[in-house]
């Protein structure tokens, strides 16, 4: 989800771009966290958070990007990701996923603010609280900072025509807080801590 893990609002569609990633561990493996994560049900306006505490961040992800060229749209790499300290309005909340790792993939990037967009995905999660399940299906938008190293997911960034978005299944109880065919929504802003400096996108 997560993953925390992406990558300007993007418009629906996007010609081939060529694009060179650039990860300075050479195994290309990746390691990050998000201090703070929110998955929203746009439709009836409930959501959940999981925030850090404890020295337990909220979301890890761990996976591989590794250095190499690509035409955008592209799958650069994989992720998986975990959740801890969750609540909702119901009390406190599980978000378990599976079907790991996620693949992630770039459509496309802007040489001139360093931003790739693009999204995580599909994914699987499944979400518990009391007197209510569902699972969390579809694929997870947002955009990478190369100046920052921060990998921001959120709804601000358009989903290219023909990648579904998140939404909800096989729900059990949720008193109509979840419902078939609602909009989800997953926010976090996830911190590269390895490599030690940012991956970078570019074009040649």
């Amino acid at each position: 989800m997560g993953a925390a893990l992406v990558i300007a609002a993007a418009p629906s569609a996007f010609a081939a771009q060529a694009i060179t990633v650039s990860n300075a561990n050479a195994d290309g493996s990746i390691t990050a966290h998000a201090d703070l994560v929110s998955l929203a049900d746009a439709t009836s306006g409930i959501s959940f958070e999981c925030e850090t505490a404890g020295g337990v961040n909220a979301s890890d992800s761990t996976g591989t990007i590794p250095s190499g060229s690509h035409t955008a749209p592209a799958d650069v790499g994989d992720l998986n990701v975990s959740f801890n300290n969750c609540a909702g309005p119901l009390g406190a909340v599980t978000a378990t996923p599976s079907e790991q790792p996620y693949d992630l993939t770039i459509e496309s990037f802007d040489a001139a603010t360093g931003v790739s967009t693009g999204y995580v995905g599909p994914v699987n999660v499944h979400v518990s609280m009391l007197g209510c399940e569902f699972d969390v299906i579809g694929n997870a938008p947002g955009r990478y900072d190369n100046n920052t190293g921060v990998l921001t997911v959120t709804p601000d960034v358009a989903l290219p025509s023909g990648v579904a978005p998140l939404e909800p299944v096989n729900i059990s109880g949720c008193l109509g807080f979840v419902n078939p065919g609602d909009e989800l929504t997953y926010e976090g802003d996830y911190q590269l801590t390895s490599p030690a400096t940012p991956i970078t996108i570019s074009s040649p």
